[in-house]
């Protein structure tokens, strides 16, 4: 929210809706999820919502879902920033 940069250990996935398998394609409604997790003394529901930067610097905005400050289940927001 403040820009505030911490780093996060981060375990990810993609899913599919399985209502779309008809004419299949890898684009139709994706969605992705998991959690993050920090040492660092922050809040991570204060990122709302937040911006998940990876190593290759490819981004995503995710919303803090649950969990404890520190370690929160997260939802992604538009495209997932990994394949």
């Amino acid at each position: 929210m403040d820009g505030t940069e911490v780093p996060v250990l981060a375990s990810l996935v993609i899913t599919l809706d399985p209502s779309t398998v008809e004419n299949f394609t890898y684009d139709r409604m994706k969605t992705w999820a998991g959690s993050l997790q920090t040492d660092a003394d922050v809040d991570l529901f204060d990122a709302a919502p937040g911006i998940l930067r990876l190593p290759d610097g490819t981004e995503g905005e995710f919303m803090a879902t649950s969990g404890p400050a520190n370690h929160v289940g997260i939802s992604g927001l538009g495209p997932a920033p990994f394949g």
